[in-house]
């Protein structure tokens, strides 16, 4: 995975690194939470989005396994857009290295006004001519997210009506979670623990480890 990273950081922008703290809990719970947020000084800071994404890996699962595994160094290449607009999709490189966290996003090698299963193809010729890799797209999965920011400048996102589906199928399943995703400046992780997070301490919540690629991967094998 290193080698992969090295590569992608002498072809693509990156972007500066930030922290990433997530909680996952039970479907339909954020409805009792969101005044409580609101309450610490949260506000809403876009509109709600509707997120779709297209994950890709090789025959192997090798960027799925990593994840599983803990390694330090971690990637999921996706394409991403939202509300629904494929004339504005993007690919991402998620890229995690121990708790640091970067994204290089790049639409450079799509067509204007191309389908999405052309931009699909696109996107293989692209990991295989740029990167050497043979990959191919491994499951889609859409959520509604909230975004959510502290007087601070901890952004919050919440990720609701989560669903799932292999892309060689058509039936979509619905994951039985929710997530809410701390995202922040290195600078202000102890600003996060020793305030904002204690905040949080008389709720049944905790940090855990959560990916909506593995999660969704998991219910589908």
């Amino acid at each position: 995975m290193y080698n992969i990273i090295e590569n992608i950081q002498k072809k693509l922008p990156i972007s500066k690194s930030r922290f990433e703290r997530k909680i996952k809990v039970n479907k339909n719970q954020i409805i009792f939470l969101r005044e409580f947020f609101y309450g610490i000084g949260f506000f809403k800071k876009y509109p709600d989005k509707k997120i779709k994404s297209i994950y890709f890996d090789d025959e192997n699962l090798s960027f799925a396994k990593a994840n599983i595994n803990g390694e330090l160094y971690r990637i999921k290449p996706r394409l991403r857009w939202y509300n629904d607009d494929t004339n504005k999709i993007n690919h991402e490189f998620k890229i995690k290295i121990g708790f640091n966290s970067y994204k290089s996003i790049t639409d450079k090698f799509f067509l204007k006004d191309a389908s999405l299963k052309d931009n699909i193809k696109l996107t293989k010729k692209f990991y295989d001519e740029d990167f050497d890799l043979n990959l191919r797209e491994t499951i889609s999965i859409s959520y509604n997210r909230t975004y959510l920011e502290h007087v601070s400048g901890v952004r919050l996102t919440i990720d609701q009506n989560i669903f799932s589906k292999e892309t060689s199928k058509n039936k979509f399943y619905s994951m039985p979670y929710e997530v809410l995703e701390f995202k922040y400046n290195n600078i202000l992780d102890n600003y996060f623990r020793e305030y904002l997070f204690k905040k949080l301490s008389h709720l049944p919540l905790r940090m855990t480890k959560c990916s909506k690629y593995i999660e969704c991967l998991m219910k589908l094998l």
